[in-house]
């Protein structure tokens, strides 16, 4: 037996003394013929466009979907603490979407051939970040997805004042990157898009756009700089142009990233205020977005959960989401609509920070997303007669801006539907609909940092929540005036 042995060190010491006289040999048998050290930039781009929504949906449904006053379930949660719920969209985009974008940044931003990868990669990753910075206040950006590549694996904190800047000058700088002339992501890459230079460019000033009326109340005179040069230098064009993520059913994105499902699954049903806003204005849009139980889409039986109180409704009787549409598995995903950019546009002439009719451009809205409806297959087309009616009934006054200005974020409010990101983000902005002092004064502002960074990162999260006046549910992020 310690023959054995003696024989084995023997030949084991023999094989490295001989591997070691070759380097390239060792080299060779030490690599993994599977390890991917450049993943295919083709690859990673419908990634990161898939995964902007993927996992973080926890949040989406649980948290944001609540606190935009649109679902509810007969209990009631106030998410003033750190909880699995409230963190998985920063705990998701981070590792994942962001770094994978930060990721085609830095492996295209030396190479001209590929700056149409770069510009995209940067308006994807801005776009990422907002989600985070939105939901929470202070988060990484100028650190953020640079753990592989420069081992920051403690990015600090931007502040979101500084965030909003750096975004609307990074989308703006992307933009004029653009080049025709150079690689273009092929159509089966660009899942959104298809490769199209035009579109995203107009995606990324109207995400411009977004940020700029974002910050009204924080930063007027940066608002409206932004908003201008958005406008002037071209906006989504018709509803072709909204970025929006379609699911390819039976698939993994289609089942368990989807996020859309969700709230059917855990029993999450639509709020009153919510069901009886669309049902008192004859809105077309409820039996396209609202169903009961059974299956009965008719709006005069829909009811909702009353907000944001504990409610012992029978659930047989309280309308989900119509499982034919939005609550669909591959249910697609509007991050942002051609609407959307009519009725920032009817806010900003509202201001007088751009010409134009504010009333045209707020019915242009409406218009477009009871159009938009169709994507969600044939139960949300909306009858022409139905649309056009609609539009024209609702009431406009831009002589009056408090009321012209409800109008508008009531629209936005009921388009937002199921994007609860920005419904929870445009609510807090502009307090339209106004809920009540019961739910206005004690609602949460914003989401809690997760616990995953207290543990990990926790020098410049304190530093973060220090800055922003506590890590605490009820503190206002910067634009939240």
């Amino acid at each position: 037996m310690k023959n054995f042995f003696k024989q084995t060190i023997m030949m084991s010491f023999v094989g490295c003394f001989m591997i070691s006289c070759n380097d390239s040999r060792f080299a060779e048998l030490n690599t993994s013929k599977d390890l991917v050290t450049a993943p295919t930039l083709d690859y990673v781009i419908p990634t990161v466009e898939l995964t902007l929504l993927e996992r973080s949906y926890y949040t989406h449904y649980t948290a944001l979907g609540r606190l935009s006053q649109q679902i509810h379930t007969p209990s009631t949660n106030d998410y003033k603490s750190p909880s699995t719920e409230t963190g998985y969209l920063f705990d998701n985009l981070y590792p994942n979407t962001i770094k994978n974008a930060t990721d085609i940044v830095l492996r295209t931003s030396n190479n001209p051939e590929l700056v149409n990868y770069w510009a995209t990669a940067v308006i994807l990753k801005a776009y990422a970040i907002s989600r985070v910075t939105d939901a929470y206040g202070d988060v990484p950006y100028s650190e953020a997805g640079l753990g592989y590549d420069q081992q920051i694996f403690s990015p600090k904190y931007d502040t979101q004042e500084e965030i909003y800047t750096k975004l609307c000058e990074n989308i703006a700088g992307a933009i004029a990157k653009f080049d025709a002339t150079k690689k273009v992501i092929p159509t089966t890459s660009d899942i959104v898009y298809k490769g199209n230079i035009d579109k995203w460019k107009r995606f990324g000033n109207s995400l411009i756009l977004r940020y700029a009326m974002r910050m009204a109340k924080a930063n007027p005179a940066k608002a409206q700089a932004f908003a201008q040069k958005a406008l002037q230098d071209g906006l989504m064009q018709n509803n072709s142009d909204s970025f929006v993520v379609y699911y390819l059913p039976n698939t993994y994105y289609a089942t368990t990233a989807n996020g859309n499902a969700a709230a059917i699954k855990y029993d999450y049903k639509l709020t009153d205020v919510f069901v009886n806003l669309l049902k008192d204005s004859n809105d077309p849009r409820l039996s396209v977005y609202a169903m009961l139980p059974n299956g009965n889409t008719a709006p005069e039986v829909q009811k909702g959960y009353k907000l944001f109180e504990s409610d012992n409704t029978p659930k047989p009787t309280v309308s989900t989401t119509n499982h034919s549409t939005y609550g669909r598995y591959d249910s697609p995903y509007v991050h942002i609509s051609y609407a959307e950019t009519r009725f920032l546009l009817a806010e900003a002439a509202l201001r007088g920070w751009i010409s134009g009719s504010a009333e045209s451009y707020f019915r242009d809205g409406v218009k477009a997303n009871l159009q938009l409806q169709a994507i969600y297959g044939p139960k949300g087309v909306i009858d022409p007669a139905k649309i056009d009616s609609f539009t024209a009934s609702l009431p406009f006054n831009a002589s009056n801006f408090n009321e012209a200005f409800k109008a508008i974020h009531i629209q936005m409010w009921i388009m937002l539907y199921y994007n609860w990101n920005e419904a929870f983000a445009n609510w807090r902005r502009t307090n339209v609909p106004n809920f009540g002092d019961a739910v206005n004064n004690n609602i949460a502002r914003r989401l809690v940092y997760p616990q995953s960074e207290w543990n990990t990162n926790t020098d410049n999260v304190r530093a973060a929540a220090n800055n922003m006046g506590g890590d605490h549910a009820m503190t206002k992020v910067w634009w939240d005036k």
